[in-house]
């Protein structure tokens, strides 16, 4: 009778101790993760045409000497700009001014032939065929000191523009033959090209007017505007490739003939889509991929894994719409969960 009391007794004590074991305090809620956001950004639905190229002046010209000769003299060096007019380069010479000389004589003496002939026309003692023949020698006489005017006028190569020197492609003392160049040279006012070479796929997607972004790796940070300008009508036979200019704006930049720019030409209209900086990517591959996206009204994330339309050098474009106004976190996406707490830093 008293073990049966005792066990009584203890059994309030035993069911308190279950209690307190079965139900234990609740976990503290886990602390906000900071990370960044960014913008869902809307872009051209199309994959660009890509291509890479070399920059050159809009306007240049390759000066030369109109007759051969060896070169006297080369005034400027690549770099130097120069002005409309001025002398560049100089042939010698002794060789054209006797062509001149001569051609000069021989003008002369064909209008006293004529003169002459007139007079004896007068006087019948020569035909009217014999005068048109000295009529015929003067004026190839005269077409002739014309042409050797000429010619001692183009012995010297001047500017045609304000502008600079890109090349020196010849040097005082060589012998050069006639329309050789001797200087590469620009207008400084020109504006700039971008020679380029796409595919044939690429370019019957082109349209005269498309627009562009260029990159050079002079500019590392920086992303210039582009536009079509020329479309070339047949395929490069070394390369297979098509040939495409470009106009670039250089906002203000120092450009340079011959810098290697890589271009993104925009195709198909007005048609855009969604566009996530790659940054915002979780884990995925070419066709989807898995990122978070930030309400700002509950300060929580939500997973969601999106297709993949293409990729950019900086951004995936999606092949879904994505709400109005989306942000998507850019930094701390790869420490979180669907419906993690965030904390939005700066």
């Amino acid at each position: 009778m008293h073990l049966i009391r005792t066990t009584l007794l203890l059994l309030p004590l035993l069911g308190a101790c279950g209690a307190d074991h079965a139900a234990p305090a609740p976990e503290a809620p886990s602390p906000a993760q900071p990370v960044r956001v960014a913008a869902v950004e809307h872009g051209p639905a199309q994959a660009p045409v890509q291509a890479t190229g070399l920059l050159a002046p809009l306007d240049e010209a390759r000066l030369a000497f109109k007759v051969g000769g060896i070169i006297s003299d080369i005034a400027v060096r690549a770099g130097d700009r120069v002005s409309a007019g001025q002398r560049l380069a100089t042939l010698e010479a002794a060789e054209v001014d006797a062509a001149q000389s001569q051609a000069r004589e021989a003008h002369a003496k064909a209008l006293r032939d004529l003169e002459r002939g007139r007079q004896l026309f007068a006087d019948a003692v020569i035909t009217r065929e014999q005068l048109d023949d000295l009529g015929t020698a003067e004026a190839v006489a005269r077409a002739q000191l014309k042409a050797a005017q000429f010619n001692r006028r183009y012995a010297d190569i001047t500017a045609p523009g304000d502008g600079i020197v890109l090349r020196r492609l010849a040097e005082p003392r060589e012998l050069v033959a006639a329309g050789q160049p001797v200087l590469q040279v620009s207008r400084g006012d020109s504006g700039w090209v971008l020679k380029a070479g796409v595919s044939d796929r690429g370019f019957v997607q082109l349209h005269d007017g498309d627009t562009a972004q260029v990159r050079f790796d002079a500019y590392p940070d920086r992303v210039f505007e582009g536009r079509v300008r020329e479309l070339g009508g047949a395929a490069d036979p070394r390369t297979g490739t098509f040939p495409v200019e470009l106009e670039v704006d250089p906002d203000g930049a120092t450009l340079a003939s011959g810098l290697i720019g890589r271009v993104q030409i925009r195709i198909g209209g007005d048609a855009t889509a969604d566009y996530v900086p790659l940054s915002a990517l979780v884990e995925g591959d070419a066709r989807a991929t898995t990122l978070f996206l930030y309400d700002p009204a509950t300060q929580h994330v939500t997973e969601r894994k999106v297709p993949v339309r293409f990729v950019t050098d900086t951004h995936a474009v999606l092949d879904t719409t994505l709400p109005p106004g989306s942000q998507v976190v850019t930094t701390g996406a790869a420490y979180l969960r669907d419906g993690d707490a965030v904390r939005v830093v700066d």
